[in-house]
């Protein structure tokens, strides 16, 4: 649970806004919230699979147009 020294109390972390302030007076009370790892990792294996079934699309249209 985040501390306000300035509004002197404890806040709910679902309470403080996304930067990281205080809803009461905007002090920044807490680190900003970062995307997980494990959501990053998701992202960057679909964009490889994503690039490898392009790959794949581009060879096969070259193949299917070229006879």
């Amino acid at each position: 649970m985040p501390f306000c020294e300035n509004c002197a109390k404890f806040h709910e972390a679902d309470a403080v806004g996304r930067k990281g302030d205080c809803p009461t007076c905007g002090a920044v009370i807490a680190p900003p919230k970062k995307a997980p790892w494990h959501f990053k990792l998701l992202i960057v294996a679909t964009v490889i699979y994503l690039g490898y079934r392009l790959f794949q699309l581009i060879f096969w249209l070259i193949k299917v147009l070229g006879h």
